[in-house]
């Protein structure tokens, strides 16, 4: 990051004090001060994943936009949940955001297990109750921007055509992944993989505004009370994201410890906290509705498939850098993999059941 852009990007906000957060994966980050008042300020990195990234107007507003949207609609839901402050500049020459500052990470290593449920449970809570905020967004799909039409969603059409045909894709990927290695097929697998599909064909009613990154890095506390940053919101079924949230934090997180993406967090160090914010995650999700539990589980077991995929993929291609940072070369994607396909049968074998007495239900 250029001492050019950062000065650039103070002046035109009005900022003063800038103090060196850190980076994410495409932002560095500054506590700043205005008006006697703590906010943050990020500016788009040059290069991320390994790779430099250019100027893109309506890619940046769009995750500006989006950003902007989903810290209102979360204070809505749940006040202080998120900054109640934040605007952003984005041109050629000043690209930046600016936000209330929102608190301190979350610490996996200094939590009870307690603390990790209590948290998830909150984050799960926080899930909820925005998705019963209205949006506004027409289309759905992951948020885009135009000159035209502002903030929007990428697809337009029939929703329900486009969720069928995702669940068809998804079968597909099983038999890929059974065509490539054989012995990672498995009866309950494709039982529970069927289940979980009809499922989500069954219980989609409308596309609600979710958020896919909650990563612990995205989850400050304030005082006693979660805030949520940095969010990657998307408007389609709400479940999958849900199911995203539980496959990363049982399964995805640390499996990927040792990638250069996720090593300095290690994840694997504190495990038990991270399937323990799951857990909690769940709870205050569902609610105790044994039905939205079902429909979470059957989301998590379609993204564990996708994670499987993601692998077998992988090793049949050339590896670009980007995902060299992301899931390590191919030994240790390689590697991995049969740990990934137990971990998919050991889940199939595990929730069948529940899957199998909401079929049964119905």
């Amino acid at each position: 990051m250029s001492e050019e852009k950062l000065k650039a990007a103070l002046m035109h906000a009005g900022l003063q004090n800038a103090e060196y957060l850190g980076e994410g994966a495409w932002h560095h980050a500054w506590k700043v001060v205005k008006n006697n008042t703590e906010l943050v300020l990020r500016i788009p990195k040059e290069k991320a994943y390994g790779k430099a990234v250019p100027f893109n107007e309506e890619a940046l507003k769009a995750e500006y936009a989006g950003t902007q949207l989903y810290y209102q609609l979360v204070n809505k839901a749940v006040k202080g949940a998120a900054p109640n402050f934040f605007e952003y500049h984005v041109s050629p020459t000043v690209t930046y955001t600016v936000e209330a500052f929102g608190g301190r990470q979350i610490d996996l290593y200094d939590m009870t297990e307690e603390i990790a449920f209590q948290t998830g449970k909150e984050v799960g809570e926080i899930h909820r109750k925005v998705e019963e905020v209205p949006h506004g967004i027409n289309g759905f799909g992951y948020l885009a921007w135009s000159k035209e039409k502002g903030l929007q969603g990428t697809f337009f059409g029939d929703v329900h055509e486009f969720l069928n045909e995702e669940c068809e894709e998804q079968l597909a990927d099983y038999q890929y992944i059974c065509t490539h290695y054989p012995e990672f097929y498995d009866e309950k697998i494709f039982d529970a993989l069927q289940m979980s599909v009809n499922l989500r064909k069954r219980s989609f009613a409308k596309p609600l505004l979710a958020n896919q990154d909650v990563s612990p890095e995205n989850i400050l506390l304030h005082g006693n009370h979660i805030c949520l940053i940095d969010p990657y919101p998307s408007v389609y079924y709400s479940r999958g994201m849900a199911g995203n949230f539980m496959n990363l934090y049982e399964t995805y997180f640390i499996a990927l410890a040792d990638t250069e993406r996720y090593r300095k967090h290690r994840f694997k160090g504190c495990s038990s906290n991270l399937k323990m914010m799951a857990k909690g995650f769940l709870a205050g999700y569902s609610r105790g509705d044994s039905k939205v539990v079902s429909e979470v589980r059957g989301e998590q077991l379609l993204q564990l498939l996708e994670t499987v995929f993601s692998h077998v993929k992988l090793l049949s291609e050339e590896l670009p850098v980007e995902m060299e940072i992301r899931y390590g070369n191919k030994n240790a994607i390689e590697k991995r993999l049969p740990m990934l396909a137990e971990e998919l049968t050991n889940f199939a074998a595990t929730h069948i059941d529940e899957l199998a007495v909401d079929q049964v239900s119905k």
